[in-house]
C-alpha cells in the first residue's frame, strides 16, 4: 500500500476523464493527496499529460467494454494500493452504476450528479442538481473516505506539459457475473446538441412529422440545431434519440433555447435549466414553460414560426 494518500479518478469517456482531473486538482491544493488517473483496456498516453501524478493503466483480459461491474473490482483493488481517500468518476449511466456497486463493496458514502466541489472547515462540501434540476442540494462529506461522480462539462479538461508516471498494472479477474456477448456500433450522426450555441426545440405541440418543415427554416435563419421533447423521439420516433432534451435525454447549455410547441414540464426543464435565454412559444397560456421562460408567446405555432422567420430574415437583410 501507498504512504500517500491519493484521489483517484476514472471515467469510461476519455473526455470527462479529463474533467474530473482538473477537479482532483483544485481539491488537492487544500488536501495534499496524489492524483492518479486509471484508465481501463484504453490508451492511457493522453490523461499522462492532464497533470496528474500517476496514470494506473489496467489491462483485464481483451474485452474491449469494461462493464460497471468489472470496473469497480477493478477501482476496490487499486483503492486499497494507493490510499485511496477520494474517487471520482463521470456521472454517466456507467457512472452510475458504478458509484452504487463501489459505494457497497468500499463502504463509503456516494454522491451523484454532483457538478461542483469545494473545500470547507475541514470537510467537502459538494453541489448537485435535485428534484429535476429546481434545487441545489449542497452536502458535506465529513468521513475520511468517499466517493462522487461528477456530470460531464462541470470542469473544464486541461492539457499541461508535466506528464504523469504510467504504471502498467494486469489484474486477473474471477467471471462476472455480466457477460458482453456483442457490440453493436450506435449509427454516427453529426447531431451534438451538447455544443450547439442556439438551439431550436420542439414538443408535442407539432401535429404532424411532416410538419416539421415548419420549424427548420426558423433554426436556419438562427444558425440554430434542431432539439425535442421526450414524445417526439421517444414515442413518436420523429426525431432520433440523441436529440431528446430532458432529464431522460441529454443536458444542453445554449445560448439561445426557443420552445416550440412545448408544455415545459420538469422532466424538460432539467435539461435546459443552464441555457442562456429560454423563448416559449405555445398555444397554453397556462403552460408551466411561461414561468421559466424570459420571452413568451401565447399563440398558434403554425402562424408563429413563418412570422417570425420571415421577420429574422428580414432584420438580417437590413443588417447587411
Amino acid at each position: 500500500m501507498s504512504s500517500y494518500s491519493s484521489i483517484l479518478t476514472y471515467s469510461e469517456d476519455e473526455e470527462i476523464g479529463l474533467e474530473l482531473i482538473t477537479a482532483a486538482k483544485e481539491i488537492s491544493k487544500v488536501f495534499s493527496h496524489q492524483i492518479i488517473a486509471v484508465t481501463i483496456n484504453t490508451d492511457p498516453s493522453i490523461l499522462a499529460t492532464s497533470g496528474c501524478d500517476i496514470v494506473c493503466s489496467v489491462s483485464v483480459g481483451t474485452d474491449p467494454y469494461v462493464s460497471p461491474e468489472t470496473a469497480a473490482v477493478v477501482l476496490e483493488q487499486l483503492s486499497k494500493k494507493y490510499n485511496t481517500k477520494m474517487l471520482l468518476i463521470g456521472s454517466t449511466k456507467d457512472g452510475k452504476e458504478l458509484a452504487g456497486r463501489l459505494s457497497g463493496m468500499l463502504q463509503i458514502p456516494a454522491a451523484t450528479d454532483c457538478y461542483k466541489l469545494y473545500p470547507e472547515d475541514g470537510e467537502l462540501r459538494v453541489e448537485r442538481m435535485a428534484f429535476g434540476g429546481r434545487v441545489v442540494a449542497t452536502a458535506s462529506l465529513p468521513k475520511d473516505s468517499y466517493l462522487i461522480a461528477l456530470k460531464a462539462r462541470s470542469y473544464k479538461k486541461m492539457n499541461e506539459q508535466n506528464k504523469g508516471k504510467i504504471e502498467h498494472i494486469e489484474l486477473p479477474l474471477k467471471e462476472q457475473s455480466v457477460k458482453v456477448v456483442n457490440i453493436s456500433k450506435q449509427a454516427i450522426s453529426a447531431l451534438d446538441l451538447t455544443k450547439a450555441e442556439k438551439i431550436v426545440s420542439v414538443g408535442r405541440g407539432l401535429r404532424r412529422k411532416e410538419d416539421l418543415s415548419v420549424i427548420e427554416p426558423l433554426a436556419n435563419v438562427l444558425g440554430a440545431a434542431i432539439g425535442c421533447s421526450r414524445p417526439l423521439a421517444a414515442d413518436l420516433g420523429w426525431m432520433p434519440e440523441e436529440a431528446h432534451i430532458g432529464l431522460s435525454g441529454i443536458q444542453v447549455k445554449p445560448k439561445l433555447y426557443v420552445a416550440i410547441g412545448i408544455s415545459g414540464q420538469l422532466q424538460h426543464m432539467a435539461g435546459v435549466k443552464d441555457a442562456g435565454i429560454i423563448v416559449a412559444i405555445n398555444q397554453d397560456k397556462s403552460a408551466p414553460i411561461f414561468s421559466d421562460c424570459d420571452y413568451g408567446i401565447v399563440g398558434d405555432l403554425y402562424q408563429i414560426i413563418p412570422e417570425l422567420t420571415k421577420q429574422i430574415e428580414a432584420i438580417k437583410k437590413q443588417s447587411l
